[in-house]
């Protein structure tokens, strides 16, 4: 991002910060306190000196034990006022972290699945958690104390000139060099730490990819492969790593120099005041403890600025996200679909996933309310991809899909998915219970809901022979669970929803028969009284629907029901049927004239 644009980012950042104004304005009041507390006890260790310096005796004596009971008092009371600052300081940093980090979830849930597919789930997941927590030291740390740390630099600036204007000249005369050169070292940081930010996001993508994919490393003997990338993200960002040291070694080594060098000039120049009488011993030790106030914010400043570079590189990174165009018709926009039949009607959409290529090429369709159709083709010909288009997961390129007669692009995105059931060919099952994983069909649903939904499901049985039954954990992505029962949870959420038109993405091939017997029974009475459309991977499952769409390199090459398709002899539906039962090692028949009757998959095909 151009860092013309950091003000922007900044302004949007810090307007986080407006509901909480109140304890932001106590928090800095305490603050401003806290820090400009100490700048009192200097003033008594002068006094303290001279008294012993100058004289003794019972009333210099009351006076001395005054001054140390006073300073006893000021360090407790600075105790206290650190612990409420503290206290103050970091619940305001939490909720206001907190507040972006819900902003920036729901935001990304609702930007494009092209976002998804061009990003890692392990980069998305840095933005949210190690972006957001580097971004919070901007107002947790390095925001509000350097706010602080300049009060405090202001006040003592003002009693060191009070004590002696000459040596505060000598005091902030490397200040101008130190300011320029921290400068300077601070838009090389920002760069760096952006990069560095860059590369860690890399990391962590390889890292939850390569757990994710865990099974397959190993069933490939893989894990030499994955430890050598991962060795080389590694490298990678630990060069930025090591160009953050070598920045830090530089701010922090000018900064101990430039600080340090007028110490000792006060010390040599104030030690020839002392020797002519113009200036007390107890204010040069004052002088010099002031000096070490001094030093201390320009060296916590220099050590800030580092911060501030990795918290505004965050801030950026967070509001290149924020940025991101949502999918049209979120956040209530649009009117709500209405589903009075169920009709759907596909008129000439053309759409692919990179520019100029294609991968459905004017398809044009009817489905008529309340039937049930299936779409077959060989892999690749676009099936799913039209299925995608009907709950707008992706926008066509040319063309409508409209629903009893509504245009879906210009209708309210979640009253459109709500009216749609979609039972994927891979469930994704999350980390929960196998209550929780059902409830996600309807949120609200009550125990006998889920209990009606999972037998109608066919999960009922399994269920309750689970060690805690509804109550058990599934673990991440159901791994506990087979295919089959994973299928049925998906079926018992579709029922739970309850949506007038259903697409069902089969896959019952990977299933043992009697898994696949009780997702079919379940799949068929799912569909009853709904439209629905089901993409066919195996051809027998599609015999009894009301209409079959062949697809075939992204075109609709024909269309009708099973007997009239599976007629016309050498046909693209008849060479589907001809190949599947090819791969199922059926005897081979020779062509002839008259139709031979074959059986496949429980019917009977005329080949």
């Amino acid at each position: 991002m151009d860092a013309r644009k950091q003000p922007t980012t900044l302004r949007r950042f810090l307007a986080y910060l407006k509901p909480y104004r109140g304890w932001l304005l106590l928090s800095t009041v305490v603050g401003v306190v806290k820090y400009n507390l100490p700048v009192v006890f200097p003033w008594i260790l002068k006094d303290v000196i001279d008294i012993l310096v100058t004289g003794n005796g019972s009333g210099v004596r009351f006076t001395f034990d005054q001054l140390m009971g006073a300073a006893v008092l000021i360090f407790l009371a600075y105790a206290l006022i650190t612990a409420l600052r503290t206290h103050l300081a970091d619940r305001l940093a939490h909720r206001m972290i907190f507040d972006i980090r819900r902003d920036l979830f729901q935001h990304i849930q609702k930007l494009p699945l092209d976002f998804y597919h061009a990003k890692q789930t392990g980069a998305i997941s840095s933005r949210l958690i190690s972006d957001v927590s580097q971004a919070q030291n901007f107002f947790g740390l390095a925001g509000t104390n350097f706010f602080m740390d300049f009060t405090s630099l202001l006040t003592i600036t003002g009693v060191v000139s009070y004590l002696n204007w000459k040596l505060a000249l000598v005091t902030y005369s490397t200040l101008p060099i130190y300011l320029f050169l921290q400068r300077r070292l601070r838009r090389r940081m920002r760069f760096n730490s952006r990069e560095a930010r860059r590369r860690m996001e890399i990391l962590e993508g390889g890292i939850h990819e390569s757990i994710a994919g865990i099974s397959e490393i190993k069933s490939f003997t893989h894990e030499g492969e994955q430890s050598r990338r991962f060795a080389d993200r590694c490298w990678s960002y630990l060069q930025s790593a090591f160009e953050n040291v070598r920045i830090n070694a530089i701010s922090l080594g000018t900064t101990a120099l430039l600080t340090r060098v007028p110490a000792v000039l006060v010390i040599w120049i104030g030690g020839h005041f002392v020797l002519r009488g113009e200036l007390s011993l107890g204010a040069l030790m004052a002088f010099y403890a002031y000096l070490e106030m001094v030093y201390n914010p320009l060296t916590r400043l220099s050590e800030l600025n580092i911060q501030l570079a990795n918290s505004q590189a965050a801030i950026d990174r967070l509001f290149e996200f924020f940025d991101l165009a949502t999918e049209t018709g979120t956040d209530g926009q649009g009117p709500p679909l209405t589903v009075r039949a169920g009709g759907i009607r596909v008129q000439g959409v053309t759409f692919g996933y990179l520019p100029g290529q294609p991968v459905l090429k004017g398809i044009t369709l009817e489905v008529k309310p309340g039937s049930r159709v299936a779409l077959v083709g060989a892999s690749g010909a676009g099936k799913s991809t039209l299925v995608k288009l009907l709950v707008r997961f992706h926008d066509s390129w040319e063309g409508a899909i409209t629903i009893d007669g509504q245009d879906i692009r210009g209708v309210n995105l979640q009253s459109l998915r709500s009216q749609v059931g979609y039972v994927q060919q891979d469930p994704v099952l999350f980390s929960g219970t196998v209550e929780e994983n059902i409830r996600v069909g309807k949120p609200g649903a009550d125990q006998g809901e889920i209990l009606r939904a999972a037998e109608l499901a066919n999960a009922l049985e399994f269920t309750r022979q689970l060690p805690n039954a509804f109550q058990t954990e599934i673990g991440e992505r159901g791994v506990r669970l087979s295919g089959g029962q994973k299928q049925r949870i998906a079926i018992a959420r579709a029922f739970l929803k309850n949506a007038p038109i259903l697409v069902l993405d089969e896959s019952t091939s990977s299933l043992d028969l009697p898994s696949e017997r009780l997702v079919h029974e379940a799949l068929n009475r799912l569909a009853r009284g709904r439209t629905t459309i089901t993409i066919a991977h195996r051809l027998s499952t599609v015999a009894d629907a009301d209409w079959i769409f062949v697809l075939d390199g992204g075109r609709l090459v024909q269309q009708g029901t099973h007997e009239a398709l599976i007629r016309q002899t050498g046909g693209p539906y008849w060479k589907l049927c001809f190949d599947q039962m090819q791969a199922f090692m059926l005897p081979p028949t020779e062509q002839s004239a008259h139709p031979i009757s074959v059986p496949y998959g429980g019917a009977k095909y005329d080949l």
